[in-house]
């Protein structure tokens, strides 16, 4: 009977042990699932700096060490992603030109701000997940988009919208990693070259302009020349008009040529030689030059300098070339009798030239172009007096390169007056 009592007893303690045991564990295993469930909220969160503190052994411990080194990998995955991410967006930003990724079906994976400016969508807007026919209000540029969508095929094309800017729009499609028939979306890259038109225009258009003025003189001349060599007979009087006639052609021919070149040097020149020179004794050079012909015309130059010794960094052939243009046209175009008055003034921070005249003046329409090169109001007057259609062109170009600017007022048959402003940083004290 003894023997009973001691197996129930031992039974008992048996089981109130064991029970012990299993309370512990599970009370722990609950504490680790806990630790488990709060550190996975943490890292679902994205804040993957958590880790479990856990200090189990056996396969309980194994599987913290597991869990914390996943989490450290996927910390160190995001972190190369986002700067990966901060370094396309950055490469994006710094890409002057419009640049939008799209999927096969339109919708916008990346874009740059350039693009969304181009493309007239609000800076701040997030468009990154949005069809192309819901963000772009430029409706030209949508329809071009549009119909290069899903092409497998390189495409270019050239657009004007309506105020007159000029894009290349280009497309080339993106294909799925080391394959070349599985395309996942294309990039276009939209550049406005209004600028890059504009110059080639220019440029095709002084072509032409300088093969026409230079082959008037040279038919000129070569139709004297002929009748010369075929009329042996001809008298001295109407051979020396020919020659005479001749002679006014190759002068014209080298004032041409001269300005041509002379253009070009200061369009290509990056630096020149600048010297300190006083503004008053140039213009008394030019004066001295010019007045003659102004007196055979009967016009008087009248002069008004507020500093006679101011003085200007700058190239000494460069500010001749200013009063010579200015000065010369005026006198060009001011009838008999008229009145030219220059003027030099300084200001708080720059100096201010005028050339004043009561001339023949220009029409309202010509006055913003007659600084491009070969620009005439009047072609016929113009060669009549021996204008070569460059002077103005030199001028600007001289005045842009000192960082100034050059402007006109001038109204017709009453006159005109042409103002050159340079900046302060020229002065010399």
């Amino acid at each position: 009977m003894e023997f009973i009592d001691n197996l129930y007893f031992f039974i008992t303690l048996l089981s109130i042990i064991i029970a012990i045991v299993a309370i512990r564990y599970t009370v722990s295993l609950r504490s680790y699932l806990e630790e488990f469930i709060y550190v996975s909220k943490k890292v679902s969160n994205k804040e993957f700096h958590s880790r479990l503190n856990i200090s189990a052994k056996g396969e309980l411990g194994e599987l913290a060490r597991n869990f914390n080194h996943m989490i450290e990998k996927i910390d160190n995955a995001v972190a190369e992603g986002e700067y990966k991410h901060l370094q396309l967006k950055s490469i994006l930003k710094s890409i002057s030109h419009g640049i939008l990724a799209l999927d096969v079906h339109g919708n916008i994976l990346l874009i740059n701000e350039e693009a969304k400016n181009i493309i007239k969508c609000e800076p701040n807007e997030v468009v990154e997940g949005h069809n192309v026919n819901f963000v772009i209000k430029e409706e030209k540029i949508l329809s071009e988009v549009s119909r290069y969508i899903g092409s497998n095929k390189n495409e270019r094309s050239e657009i004007t919208i309506s105020n007159g800017t000029v894009y290349k729009i280009k497309l080339d499609p993106v294909y799925l990693q080391n394959t070349n028939n599985v395309m996942i979306g294309s990039i276009i890259n939209i550049e406005d070259i209004t600028e890059k038109v504009k110059l080639e225009n220019m440029r095709s258009d002084f072509v032409a302009n300088v093969s026409h003025e230079l082959k008037t003189p040279l038919t000129s001349i070569s139709g004297f020349v002929e009748t010369l060599k075929l009329n042996e007979n001809i008298d001295k009087q109407t051979r020396n008009k020919f020659l005479g006639i001749i002679e006014s052609e190759s002068d014209r021919l080298k004032r041409l040529i001269d300005d041509i070149l002379l253009l070009s040097f200061i369009e290509n020149k990056d630096s020149i030689q600048v010297d300190s020179v006083k503004i008053y004794d140039i213009f008394k050079e030019v004066y001295d030059m010019t007045i003659y012909m102004a007196e055979l015309k009967d016009i008087d130059i009248n002069y008004e300098f507020s500093d006679e010794k101011l003085s200007v960094l700058i190239n000494r052939d460069y500010m001749k070339q200013i009063f010579l243009n200015l000065i010369d046209n005026a006198i060009k175009y001011t009838p008999q009798g008229g009145k030219i008055k220059v003027i030099v003034k300084s200001e708080s921070k720059n100096i201010i030239l005028k050339v004043i005249d009561n001339g023949v003046g220009i029409p309202k329409e010509d006055i913003n172009r007659v600084f491009e090169r070969f620009y005439r109001v009047d072609k016929a007057r113009s060669r009549e007096v021996g204008g070569t259609g460059l002077g103005l062109a030199i001028t600007k170009h001289i005045v842009k390169n000192l960082g100034g600017n050059v402007e006109l007022k001038s109204e017709l048959d009453k006159g005109s007056e042409f103002i050159i402003t340079i900046p302060n940083k020229n002065f010399l004290s």
